[in-house]
């Protein structure tokens, strides 16, 4: 066996059960609820106690694992306050969260299972544990350690097969994951405060499984095409065979994938002997597929998902059976731009990837209904992979993932513990190793899986721990690309990463994006992560985690709120705003602009990169999708799941079919997202002043290639422009559907920037643009109506929009609230929003939700704007004006 394989096994028992598992004969189970919780200072009681039937546990906590400690605490409503609300984060302080806290569940086996294996499995202890079982010291905490191992336990001698058994965990906190040599435990950066008990708990299921002595798990699907053709898939199967016993023993591992293709073979097992089986397709021809139904992200086709099943025959007795989900798909990558840029390859069409990235729960709370709800909004902005650094969500995220067709990058942590390997002693080394072991088997089948970073800011700087992970990943048959690092690196072991994280994070004008192209976060290679800044919430937001009277920039609540180090503030975004739209007159004011420019600067970002895509560029992910927290930084949507100007700006930039206008060249551009040629294509830009005179106007016939881009004029010099002005693009398919309308507000000035000045997070502005005409626009009025349909699940408003007035109306803004006069509906999807609409102009525009967020009373839109005359504007029935 390979050396990196006995470090994958040996080194600690790390093995994963999938969640979308079906089993028949064999017993599975994971142990969630009605678990008890209490501080090892508070109950001084000793494990072997504690973990024995009769141990009283009146004053513990009930909770439901997964959960830290502080998880635990809020949800048994210990602490009487809001933790996020204006700066009570403080005030979770105990000084029990420093020293360990108690897990304890009481569990029965049915009688079916008397006299088979039984294992435990713990998927996620953060940060390390003694378990006990039934008085019994079955590990300590030299052998459970690290967050994002996953560890079997052999407990069929400890175990009572009639009767309660009782599970014990002590559970300790990790230290200073943030700094060089702390514990490899989770960690944020410059995200947000830390939680007081760094996340110390069980962070993932707690799992027990019988077997009838031999086992089988981990199943891998691997495809290889006869690329160009997708006609035929070569799959290969792997997996592990596992002797629970003391001797040797044979077994049968037979297999089945959708249902029809049946394989089988042999394996002999020495005692506790873990081997891993292959079928390879030259073998077993049978795996060569034809016609098979391909996994692709959105996209590019259907994510078409299909079933392995596994089972062991020992003694002609079915001893487990497995079943999970997986793709039939082939992704790869290749460097180019001598090695500065990789693209990425997904079934032999290389991929523009644009995204963000997950953040979960500053608590680490888990829930299915978040999950699906936030990736519903991921996929409504349009976007294809989302990235997650150091945080490893469940089984449930990458089902998701898989469902909706959207890629995922992950790796581990930038900046603390995890980024500095030559800190590590011999024990922490052997916990990483293991982790990427843990980590490789339970990733390796998910079809959304793109690649996985070895390092985050940096490769590995022990490049002897970087090619122990390597040959890790190798002999686990890790299917997808593997990359050093997520910045521009070249490691001595890997090579060149053909990625880069250059900034910028903090607020840049939309103009910068096309302007670098070879040194800072510009279009070209792929970025990581990177962002132009803060994206501030609105009012109905704010109020929620900001005292009224504290909603200011300069308030304490406000900076508090905002990152740590040099994000600690708005500063540099509330500097470009008072000079590009004039110093606000109110919060409200301020909160309006907020929006516009949260909204340009985001939407040029992704519209930049889609433009120049393959031209080096090959991704971009947003710095950051989600907050852990309500934060006034990073993020697409906010903590509440509110879709403000960040939001709106991204869906619009990533439509799949897109019409754009280029601030570099200042040309009208399509991209488009999909394999599809598209031809009879018109595309038409009207050029308006302030006061609503259409000053120029052009329309061209056009086609463009498929996942292509396509230049269709200039925009000349246009006399007797208003100091800042609006362009309107439309573009219509061939049977004349609109595909996209897309405004941009423009200025007679442009935005300046001062590349000397750059820092690797910002540059800074030399002459910023002038929109503060718009703040005295001519108003204009509107005529809108509903309608409304509803299901059993789900309602419908089709809101008509249509500009009454002489003016451009600007930047629309629709709400759906439960009632008049009270919160939105949230999480909320609309066709599109923040709206500009020509003199004459009709937009119908699609809301919709679930029931279970509208509540009880009459759904109520709200419709505001930056130029409308309230007054003389007409509405419907069941909606108004905001003022």
């Amino acid at each position: 066996m390979k050396k990196a394989t006995l470090l994958a096994l040996l080194i600690f028992a790390v093995q994963y059960v999938f969640s979308q598992k079906e089993e028949s004969e064999n017993y599975r189970v994971i142990l969630k609820d009605d678990w008890k919780m209490q501080s090892a200072v508070t109950d001084t009681s000793m494990g072997k106690s504690i973990s024995q039937s009769g141990f009283q546990t009146a004053n513990w906590y009930k909770v439901t694992v997964p959960t830290t400690v502080i998880a635990g605490l809020l949800a048994n409503k210990v602490y009487d306050f809001d933790p996020f609300y204006g700066q009570n984060f403080e005030k979770l302080t105990d000084p029990r969260l420093d020293k360990p806290w108690w897990f304890r569940k009481e569990f029965t086996l049915p009688e079916s299972e008397n006299g088979k294996n039984v294992v435990l499995k713990l998927h996620g202890i953060n940060y390390k544990a003694n378990v006990w079982l039934n008085g019994v010291l079955i590990a300590d905490s030299t052998q459970i350690i690290g967050p994002f191992r996953i560890i079997e336990l052999d407990i069929t001698k400890q175990v009572k097969y009639k009767g309660a058994n009782v599970l014990a965990v002590e559970v300790k906190r990790p230290f200073n994951p943030q700094k060089r040599g702390g514990d490899l435990a989770i960690d944020y950066a410059d995200w947000i405060h830390y939680p007081p008990d760094f996340n110390n708990g069980i962070i993932n299921n707690v799992e027990l499984k019988t077997f009838r002595k031999v086992g089988v798990e981990y199943p891998l699907v691997t495809t290889k095409f006869d690329l160009p053709s997708l006609t035929v898939a070569h799959l290969q199967v792997d997996a592990m065979a596992i002797n629970y016993t003391d001797k040797p023993e044979d077994a049968i591992v037979k297999g089945k994938i959708n249902g029809t293709v049946n394989f089988e073979q042999k394996v002999h097992l020495m005692p506790h002997e873990k081997k891993q089986i292959t079928f390879a397709p030259a073998k077993f021809p049978q795996l060569n597929i034809k016609n098979p139904p391909i996994w692709w992200p959105w996209e590019y086709g259907k994510p078409e998902m299909s079933r392995i099943e596994l089972s062991v025959i020992h003694n002609n007795e079915l001893s487990n059976e497995i079943a999970e989900n997986f793709g039939i798909r082939e992704i790869t990558s290749v460097l180019f731009d001598n090695n500065k840029s990789r693209k990425f390859i997904v079934n032999g069409k290389p991929i523009m990837l644009r995204g963000a990235a997950w953040s979960p729960d500053i608590f680490e709370r888990r829930s299915k209904l978040r999950e699906e709800q936030e990736l519903r909004l991921v996929r409504d902005m349009n976007m294809n992979i989302v990235r997650s650094e150091g945080k490893l969500e469940d089984d449930g995220f990458y089902d998701l993932c898989d469902k909706y067709g959207l890629l995922v990058m992950s790796g581990w942590m930038c900046c603390g513990a995890w980024q500095y390997p030559e800190k590590w002693d011999a024990a922490k080394r052997s916990v990483a190793l293991a982790s990427d072991s843990s980590v490789i088997y339970w990733l390796r089948n998910k079809p959304s899986m793109l690649t996985w970073l070895n390092g985050s800011d940096m490769v590995p700087r022990d490049k002897t721990v970087e090619a122990d992970w390597l040959a890790i990943e190798a002999d686990l048959k890790w299917p997808n690309p593997t990359v050093g690092s997520a910045a521009e690196n070249i490691s001595k072991v890997s090579g060149s990463t053909g990625v880069k994280m250059a900034g910028p994070y903090d607020w840049v004008p939309p103009s910068y994006w096309e302007a670098d192209t070879s040194k800072y976060g510009g279009t070209w290679s792929f970025a990581t992560e990177i962002s132009p800044g803060p994206s501030i919430p609105p009012y109905e937001s704010l109020i929620k985690f900001i005292p009224k009277d504290s909603i200011s920039n300069k308030s304490l609540d406000w900076l508090y709120h905002c990152g740590t180090g040099n994000f600690a503030n708005t500063n540099k975004f509330d500097s470009a705003l008072y000079a590009r739209y004039g110093k606000p007159s109110s919060i409200m004011d301020y909160l309006a602009k907020a929006q516009i420019q949260n909204y340009e600067g985001h939407r040029a970002m992704m519209e930049a990169y889609g433009l120049k895509k393959y031209h080096t560029a090959t991704g971009v992910v947003q710095w950051m999708l989600s907050n852990p927290w309500p934060s006034l930084i990073w993020h697409t949507y906010d903590y509440y799941l509110y879709p403000a100007g960040t939001y709106f700006g991204m869906k619009k930039s990533m439509e799949p079919l897109h019409v754009m206008y280029s601030y570099k060249s200042n040309s009208v551009d399509i991209i488009n997202s999909f394999l599809e040629k598209f031809t009879g294509l018109k595309v038409k830009a009207d050029v308006y002043n302030l006061d609503g005179r259409l000053k120029y106007a052009k329309e061209v016939a056009t086609e463009v290639a498929g996942d292509g881009t396509k230049e269709c004029f200039l925009l000349p010099k246009i006399n007797g422009l208003s100091s800042a002005y609006f362009l309107r693009l439309e573009l219509k398919d061939a049977a004349g559907s609109v595909k996209s309308i897309n405004w941009y507000w423009l200025s007679n000035k442009n935005d300046e920037l001062n590349w000397k000045k750059s820092t690797w997070y910002y540059t800074p502005e030399s002459s910023f643009a002038d929109y503060t005409a718009l703040q005295t626009m001519p108003a204009t009025t509107l005529s809108v109506h509903h309608a409304t349909s509803k299901t059993e699940g789900t309602t419908s408003h089709k809101i008509t929009i249509t500009n009454t007035g002489k003016s451009v109306a600007f930047f629309v803004h629709l709400r759906a609230l439960k009632e008049k006069d009270q919160d939105d509906i949230l999480p909320v999807i609309f066709e599109d929003n923040y709206l500009s609409l020509a003199p004459g102009e009709t937009r119908t525009i699609e809301c919709s939700y679930e029931n279970r967020y509208a509540g009880n009373g009459t759904p109520y839109i709200l419709v505001s704007g930056m130029n409308l005359d309230t007054a003389h504007s007409k509405i419907g029935e069941n909606a108004g004006f905001e003022k």
